[in-house]
């Protein structure tokens, strides 16, 4: 978007882009999801310490999913979470935890399918919430194309 290359954009960060224009356009819930065969998959719920000292599959530095679980961790004085795996995109990150042994914190939304399926379960973190905003962006320097427009009203 700031370069030109795309009209609209959708991100997750959880902080406003001042550069851009945005509206909030949906909200979602980061979930902590095993594979069935994962020990924590028959737990009522697990403390949020020992989620915060386990190693994750994560998404790499920057994007809003681990800034997102970053900041609520480092508001509750635990520290950064450690990766065991460190992958780019929200679709890899939930195939490495179908196939492993490791847990991620990953978007309700993006697991949705799964969860229904079986073949991911999510885990209680005690009181661990962690809501955040999916915004639309867009360069407030040019109008919006027709199709664009259209797209962002029907949202």
């Amino acid at each position: 978007v700031r370069s030109g290359a795309s009209d609209l954009g959708f991100i997750e960060t959880p902080l406003a882009v001042a550069d851009l224009g945005q509206r909030v356009v949906a909200n979602d819930q980061l979930v902590t999801v095993v594979a069935p065969d994962h020990p924590w998959a028959t737990r009522a719920t697990i403390p949020v310490e020992a989620l915060a000292a386990t190693p994750l599959v994560t998404r790499e530095p920057g994007s809003g999913t681990r800034e997102a679980l970053e900041a609520v961790l480092r508001e509750r004085r635990l520290g950064a979470p450690t990766s065991v795996l460190e992958l780019g995109s929200t679709s890899a990150v939930r195939a490495a935890v179908l196939r492993g042994n490791a847990p991620t914190v990953i978007s309700r939304l993006a697991v949705a399918a799964e969860l229904d399926a079986g073949t991911l379960v999510e885990i209680d973190v005690g009181d661990l919430v962690i809501q955040r905003d999916l915004r639309a962006v867009w360069s407030p320097r040019t109008q919006l194309p027709p199709l664009a427009t259209d797209l962002l009203a029907s949202l």
